[in-house]
Formats: C-alpha cells, sequence, structure tokens
C-alpha cells in the first residue's frame, strides 16, 4: 500500500495560506482557493480504501463530476483535466 507524500507542492493549501498571510499579499490571498473540507476528507478516505493518493484537484473534480460539489465550489470547473 502507498503512503501519502509530505506533500504535493499545489495541495500545500495552508502554507501557500500563512506564506501570502505573512507576506501581506492581499491580491494572493484573495486569489486562493482553498477546497471545502469534505474534499479533504474524502481524499483521506479514498486513500484508506485503495491505497492511492490523488491530489485534491483531482479529488475535488471527480467530486464535482459526481454531483457531489457545486462550480462555485470547485477551482476552474469548465476547465477539463488531462487525466478525464
Amino acid at each position: 500500500m502507498n503512503t501519502p507524500p509530505n506533500s504535493y507542492k499545489e495541495d500545500d493549501v495552508l502554507a501557500k495560506f500563512f506564506h501570502a498571510l505573512a507576506g501581506d499579499d492581499i491580491k494572493a490571498l484573495q486569489s486562493m482557493h482553498i477546497p471545502r473540507s469534505e474534499v479533504f476528507y474524502v481524499r483521506q478516505k479514498y486513500f484508506q480504501d485503495t491505497g492511492e493518493w490523488v491530489s485534491t484537484d483531482k479529488m475535488e473534480r471527480c467530486m464535482y463530476l459526481e454531483g457531489l460539489l457545486e462550480a462555485r465550489d470547485v477551482h476552474q470547473p469548465n476547465t477539463k483535466r488531462d487525466w478525464e
């Protein structure tokens, strides 16, 4: 079974948030996309059940395509991903 990586660059939401906050970067804070908490919980459960670790973007996108999230909750909801 695979173990989750320490962090993916695109998944390190908390570090990005604090970096922007510490740098007083208002534009970065306003443009940040922070996934809903459900995305992190479902991703963790998916990992526990399958042993496959996926990015938050992929999990969020899958949840959106399944109708579990609304477009306003998803980063670039109309952009098709290369894995689709």
